[in-house]
């Protein structure tokens, strides 16, 4: 199973001299089995540089999952490439708790927002409700509600007994969340890699309670009581500069020395 970040940003992208290290892009991680499936997570900025590379790589088969459809995970869609090419076969999963897959993209390819409509695209799409679990090839894919305005889903995907778990966009420690604290830690408890929302430090956190989003602590403390060896950061806040992650990464570092801390980072990639 290989893994590679083309989106870590969270809200909206960046582009300057301070976000070299981490990257722009907003959330889009590709995922490739040992059986060969191409599966991406997310349509942020992040996806129209994946579909370059996939473009020029001549791979037409691909899945897509959307954890939810907040504009900064749906934004990329439509620069796509495979999506315009008549060989491509996509299928998508989305949640379909509030609005479907195909409603929620057909929104931004609408006059006056977008040239084109999603049902004038040349490749073949898929529409298909995410499940609770489902299989692509190799990889078992399981997915719990994570606690985020809108109905929002984080992944845990395992192949060959090792796995990792991506929680985008959820805020752990929510109070009334729809998931509890100990759902969470039963979840990812023992995956050989977590990647987390920490969207927040804990003094910005005071001031978003609710916003489903969580901290840096927050993660690491999950990380702990899961039994989880290695941890990631994602959605890094559009404020937050390489110098303001790697602080903050140094300081929960010293707190928690046992686990291997880091942030994701657009075109980093992990062999599992």
């Amino acid at each position: 199973m290989i893994l590679k970040f083309y989106g870590t940003r969270g809200s909206v992208p960046v582009s300057n001299n301070e976000t070299k290290k981490y990257g722009g892009n907003t959330t889009c991680l590709y995922v490739e089995t040992r059986s060969g499936e191409i599966i991406i997570i997310d349509a942020g900025t992040g996806i129209r540089e994946l579909g370059a590379a996939l473009n020029a790589q001549g791979k037409n088969k691909l899945y897509l999952l959307f954890s939810h459809y907040h504009w900064d995970h749906i934004q990329g869609f439509p620069f796509f490439v495979p999506l315009f090419k008549k060989e491509t076969e996509l299928h998508i999963y989305g949640p379909p708790d509030e609005v479907m897959a195909e409603k929620a993209l057909s929104y931004q390819m609408t006059m006056p927002y977008f040239p084109m409509h999603l049902s004038g695209l040349p490749a073949r799409i898929v529409f298909n409700n995410l499940k609770k679990t489902l299989s692509i090839g190799s990889i078992t894919i399981e997915t719990i509600v994570n606690n985020h305005p809108n109905h929002t889903r984080g992944f845990k995907f395992v192949e060959d007994k090792k796995s990792f778990a991506f929680l985008t966009d959820n805020e752990v420690r929510a109070q009334d969340g729809k998931t509890s604290y100990k759902e969470f830690v039963n979840f990812v408890k023992n995956t050989n890699l977590l990647i987390h929302d920490a969207q927040y430090t804990d003094d910005v956190y005071k001031m978003r309670v609710g916003w489903g989003h969580s901290t840096y602590h927050q993660v690491a403390e999950l990380a702990q009581d899961a039994g989880i060896k290695e941890f990631m950061i994602t959605h890094h806040d559009h404020f937050s500069s390489d110098k303001f992650i790697d602080k903050n990464l140094k300081e929960v570092s010293k707190k928690y020395p046992k686990i291997k801390i880091g942030a994701a980072a657009d075109k980093i990639s992990r062999r599992f």
